[in-house]
């Protein structure tokens, strides 16, 4: 690996953490503002939609080929 990549690598990883730590601050942020139930809500209606998503009858790559949103993708594979 040249220096030059290395630098590269070291300002992503930077810019990277730097990224996590403000969604924290915000994260944070928002908790002290808002009321548990909202939270409350929010997490129901989170897990509704990870509930629904895990309980489609469809993989992705079907559920694509439907909307004809996935090219290339031969229907022996599906």
């Amino acid at each position: 690996m040249s220096t030059q990549e290395g630098l590269g690598l070291k300002s992503r990883s930077k810019r990277d953490m730097d990224e996590r730590l403000a969604f924290i601050r915000i994260y944070v942020r928002k908790l002290k503002e808002n009321p548990d139930e909202v939270f409350r809500q929010q997490v129901r209606l989170v897990n509704s939609f990870l509930k629904t998503a895990k309980d489609f009858p469809l993989t992705k790559e079907e559920y694509l080929k439907i909307k004809g949103e996935l090219k290339g993708y031969s229907k022996s594979k599906i």
